[in-house]
């Protein structure tokens, strides 16, 4: 639970409050400034999830439920998309690891 925690607050708050741009967050597991996310949602509500991940060990969290603030990165719903296109398989850090 202590890395999730630490990606949700070193990481996905950043990136939700626009503090700072993702590539210049290190990531909490290998210390590099590989970070990226997407925000996938509904554009008129503005709700859906958001996925972070490290570029460079492939690790990040899964986020669901979330206020999609303008100016970030984000496909909709309703767009025809391959994620596996744009997001790398990473391991998905959980709440109880």
């Amino acid at each position: 639970m202590r890395m999730y925690k630490t990606w949700l607050i070193e990481v996905a708050s950043k990136i939700s409050c626009k503090e700072c741009e993702a590539t210049e967050i290190p990531c909490p597991h290998c210390h590099e400034k590989s970070i990226d996310y997407l925000y996938i949602g509904d554009e008129k509500t503005r709700i859906g999830y958001l996925q972070v991940w490290c570029n460079n060990c492939l690790n990040g969290i899964y986020i669901s439920r979330v206020g999609i603030p303008e100016g970030v990165k984000m496909i909709s719903f309703q767009e025809n998309v391959d994620l596996d296109n744009i997001i790398p398989r990473y391991h998905k850090l959980t709440p109880d690891k």
